[in-house]
């Protein structure tokens, strides 16, 4: 990813499109919030690495980290140490930096800042057009002090670096040096050709291609992918399938996978899952390059996400695949309890036919709702079931401290199916008060319905893949309807159950659930 600016104060900022962070603190999620996981989802698929490059031939970056690690160093308290350590617990997924500095060539500061990154967990990568020597230095002294954390090498050989040979000159030891070419100059076919020259010469693994934004849409960039992997590739195999799949408790949902071989590999690919949740089962069908892996959850398997693994084998060749897999309630009609009736409580419009445009606010009051699609008409979770309100109109319960009349008799449990929106909703109050005049206070968190957080209390109750905004398009991230269970003294007769003070916690559905050996049970 090109590329980190680093500012005189030690700010960074993604190629002058958003803030990342600032005075030590990540604050990209107030410019970008889906940022860290769109790194993550790019680490679903086939991408095992993320690397964020800093510099290029602009002057200024690379100037801006010597002044700081000579004025404050590279410990805990120094701003660099303070910033790169935000951005890394912001964004898991982001593997390693990348070192474009092309015109600064301070050897002791640019040591001790790799090292400093090392000891962060970022692995570190010069990207060097000139100054072997200077490279070769700077790698060595950072893996002698912290070994292996510089391990490879992006070498330009286009540009300023036209010419470059990775078999000459360019010499790591043990570290790879990855070579790049520029789509100006090389079609795929001489990349390929070029990239063949230099693995026959001195065994390159890898390689890379400036500049994507010429290519990205044109379909050239899998190309180019797939010239290099020819090149430096023994013969194996790829695999492609969804980033993520949604099932329901008693129900199936299949993952497409593609298998595809690379250099002439002729051999027999065998796939198995790994990862699954309790009461998830998953088999495989088919053969040859289009699998299909069938995932199975019980009436009561765990709802929520797991990420799995999905494992390739052919001999001692293996490759893998991850993706996310999202477990909700069943979809049904038939399931044990009793329904709270919240009809003369909705107040908002939560839930829309897909496609439709409206004024209400929906859900948020910011025009975002649930797909009538997704949700559906009723859902059973754990065999308790829970009926929804029509889509389209009146169908949700902003709370506002509501008390709401629940049908006489004595019962386990109360679930609702509920959400908090505008951010997460933190302990609020409802109570159940019973018949003889006493109440049973309860302090609950509530997921925004975009952020799971997995409070005490709180399960995945429908995980769905995009929710509809009122001018009839999608947004197509996930949100969640999560499941919460209010235990209730049994031997008492309940009356009424009070909401939360909070219109940003919402109600979609509640349902009384019956002591066990009760009558009927």
């Amino acid at each position: 990813m090109w590329s980190v600016e680093v500012s005189t104060t030690g700010d960074l900022n993604f190629n002058g499109e958003f803030p990342l962070t600032s005075g030590g603190v990540y604050v990209g999620n107030e410019y970008y919030p889906d940022f860290p996981g769109d790194m993550a989802q790019l680490k679903l698929g086939t991408v095992k690495r993320v690397t964020f490059s800093i510099g290029s031939s602009n002057y200024g970056d690379w100037e801006n980290i010597t002044n700081l690690v000579n004025a404050q160093g590279t410990g805990p308290t120094s701003i660099l140490y303070q910033d790169f350590q935000a951005l890394k617990a912001a964004i898991p997924a982001l593997d390693a930096i990348d070192f474009d500095d092309e015109n600064s060539f301070n050897s002791p500061t640019t040591i001790s800042f790799g090292v400093m990154l090392g000891n962060l967990g970022y692995h570190v990568m010069p990207d060097a057009f000139d100054q072997s020597s200077y490279w070769t230095n700077v790698v060595s002294q950072i893996n002698t002090q912290l070994p292996g954390t510089s391990d490879g090498v992006h070498l330009q050989a286009y540009a300023g670096g036209a010419g470059n040979n990775p078999c000459v000159g360019w010499n790591f030891g043990a570290v790879p040096v990855f070579p790049g070419l520029w789509d100006q100059d090389d079609t795929p076919s001489q990349v390929q050709t070029t990239m063949t020259g230099w693995h026959n010469q001195c065994g390159i693994i890898g390689g890379f291609m400036w500049l994507y934004d010429d290519f990205v849409g044109t379909g050239l960039a899998a190309q180019y992918a797939s010239a290099i992997n020819t090149a430096v590739g023994a013969p194996g195999f790829t695999l492609a399938g969804p980033a993520s799949v949604f099932v329901n408790q008693s129900s199936t949902a299949n993952a497409a996978i593609t298998i595809t071989d690379v250099n002439g590999f002729t051999g027999t690919v065998t796939l198995t899952v790994s990862g699954l949740p309790k009461g998830v089962t998953a088999s495989v069908q088919g053969t040859g390059s289009k699998q299909t892996v069938v995932f199975k959850a019980s009436a009561s398997a765990t709802t929520g996400f797991s990420t799995l693994t999905i494992t390739g084998t052919s001999g001692s060749t293996t490759e893998i695949l991850s993706l996310s897999l999202a477990v909700s309630a069943a979809v049904g009609t038939k399931g044990t309890g009793t329904e709270v009736n919240l009809t003369s409580e909705f107040n908002l419009y939560g839930i829309y036919t897909d496609g439709s445009t409206y004024s209400t606010g929906g859900l948020d009051g910011g025009g975002y709702s649930y797909s009538a699609k997704l949700l559906t008409t009723s859902r059973v979770f754990n065999g308790t079931l829970f009926t929804f309100g029509p889509a389209n109109e009146l169908d949700a319960v902003g709370c506002s401290g509501q008390t709401v009349t629940l049908t006489s008799g004595k019962y386990s449990a109360l679930m609702l199916l509920a959400t908090g929106i505008e951010g997460n909703q933190a302990s609020e109050t409802l109570t159940v008060k019973y018949t003889d005049g006493t109440s049973t206070k309860f302090t609950q968190s509530f997921s925004d319905w975009y952020t799971p957080q997995k409070y005490t209390g709180e399960s995945e109750g429908v995980a769905m893949a995009y929710r509809n905004f009122d001018n009839g398009t999608k947004d197509e991230r996930t949100f969640n309807l999560y499941a919460y269970t209010l235990a209730l003294n049994p031997a008492k007769t309940v009356k009424s159950v009070t909401l939360p003070s909070d219109s940003h916690v919402v109600v979609l559905a509640a349902t009384l659930v019956p002591v066990k050996g009760a009558p009927g049970q």
